[in-house]
């Protein structure tokens, strides 16, 4: 009798730990996503006059976090951010994982009260504490929230409208919870187009490059220009690289876009130096998902013998941003970059912070100031002063700086009396076919008296006072 309780014992151990684990993460121990959408159609029939609130929460960097540190580490990070989300919501509340990466939040909460969005945004707080193991780097996460029944009564939608404003959130690296909105599953269906149109323009000639002159403020010469790519699309006109360029980044596309500009600016320089015209430099955009790709090298190096060009004449674009993904690797690149002879350039500086003693250890050859310090610089302290550091520490380092997006006469003026070197901008000239940029080029000598210089190469306004 005592062996047939024991084994009746047993076997209703076994079932409810069968059951348990048909319904929970075994990772985790918080519910599978089958079992939280369950408990959430359950709470929503059982209370239909109440409003809930869907969080959708991304681990953006898991995967980095796999690779520096391997499953262990990756494990480690998820169990430690699903004890954070259970301390911080409310008993009855639900919380759940819907994938390696990704939790699901459901609370009562009423829209749009302030109130309630502190409350919301206060969960994905709750993660800030929680650090990479084995490194002092914080973990990123990204987050939306959906309303139900404000945004939709379907349980579905109301999981999917979450997971869209979570991916807007990613998408502009948002720290708050994005609210879903209407339009922003149009806007991921867009992207989603576009991702798929945009192998189809590269190989219908949909896309362009185009070019835009810097000019030395001391002289007035022409130093270069940088290599800017259009997408002139069949149906929806001319798409600006701030919208197709972070789709692309997040395929092989990107790839792709850095062969075809770069050859192409390739090319047009040869032209150009074939038929007498002369331009010093040619400037060309990397992205660091291009960075990231083990051939990236390789595939520089295949560009440059195809097309030959002296190397001391082609500078690369990199966004300030990328140091703050991987610091070694960008030094790594930057180094190898200069073996094969070309150029540097940090672009949009200024955005984000970089110690002097990165810039000193890293050898870079330009600082190009954003633009958004240079408009109405002459009527901003701050901004002027801002710059005037800039330009003092690109002196110190002895790098060149070239200040983007000039649009006003006083802002050339105020920067040329501030001791920047070089600067680029539609005051100047708007981005122009390589045509159209030959016949600048040519009748710049005679249109660069308009703003200051005289045609003998020296500036006719006063020569500034050297800073530092």
């Amino acid at each position: 009798m005592q062996e047939l309780f024991e084994k009746d014992l047993d076997d209703d151990l076994r079932r409810q730990m069968l059951v348990y684990g048909q319904r929970h993460d075994a990772q985790t121990g918080l519910m599978n996503f089958p079992a939280f959408q369950e408990a959430l159609s359950a709470w929503m029939d059982s209370q239909p006059g109440a409003t809930i609130a869907l969080l959708w929460i991304d681990v953006l960097n898991l995967r980095r976090e796999f690779a520096l540190w391997g499953r262990h580490g990756a494990d480690s990070l998820i169990s430690r951010a699903a004890d954070l989300l259970r301390a911080a919501v409310d008993s009855g509340e639900l919380v759940g994982r819907y994938s390696s990466r990704c939790f699901l939040v459901a609370l009562k909460a009423e829209a749009p009260a302030p109130l309630e969005k502190r409350r919301i945004q206060a969960i994905l707080d709750a993660l800030s504490p929680m650090r990479v193991p084995g490194a002092q780097g914080m973990v990123e996460v990204a987050a939306g929230v959906a309303f139900w029944p404000a945004n939709t009564t379907s349980l579905d939608d109301l999981i999917r409208f979450a997971s869209i404003a979570a991916s807007r959130a990613a998408y502009v690296k948002s720290r708050s919870v994005l609210p879903f909105r209407t339009g922003m599953d149009q806007h991921l269906m867009r992207d989603h187009r576009l991702e798929i149109e945009m192998l189809e323009g590269m190989n219908n000639n949909q896309f362009r490059i185009v070019y835009q002159p810097k000019i030395e403020l001391a002289t007035g010469r022409i130093l270069g220009a940088e290599a800017l790519i259009r997408w002139d699309h069949r149906q929806d006109g001319a798409i600006m690289p701030s919208e197709f360029i972070p789709i692309a980044e997040r395929s092989d596309l990107i790839h792709l876009i850095l062969r075809f500009t770069l050859r192409t600016a390739l090319m047009d320089a040869r032209r150009w130096e074939e038929a007498g015209i002369d331009l010093p430099l040619i400037a060309v955009n990397l992205s660091w998902a291009n960075m990231r790709r083990d051939d990236f090298l390789a595939s520089i190096r295949e560009m440059l013998d195809e097309h030959p060009l002296s190397r001391t004449r082609i500078e690369l674009e990199i966004t300030e941003s990328v140091l703050f993904d991987d610091e070694d690797l960008f030094d790594l690149r930057v180094r190898q970059l200069k073996n094969l002879g070309l150029r540097v350039a940090i672009d949009d500086f200024g955005t984000r912070y970089i110690g002097f003693n990165m810039l000193k250890r890293t050898p870079l050859d330009t600082l190009k100031i954003d633009r958004c310090f240079i408009h109405g610089l002459h009527r901003t302290d701050e901004a002027r002063s801002l710059c005037q550091t800039i330009v003092a520490m690109g002196r110190q380092l002895r790098l060149r700086t070239v200040a983007e997006g000039v649009e006003e006469q006083a802002e050339l003026d105020t920067l040329r009396a501030l001791g920047c070197d070089a600067v680029q901008g539609f005051l100047i000239q708007r981005p122009l076919r390589a045509r159209a940029m030959a016949e600048f080029i040519r009748d710049w000598p005679v249109r660069m008296r308009k703003f200051g210089f005289s045609s003998d190469g020296e500036s006719r306004l006063s020569r500034p006072s050297r800073i530092g």
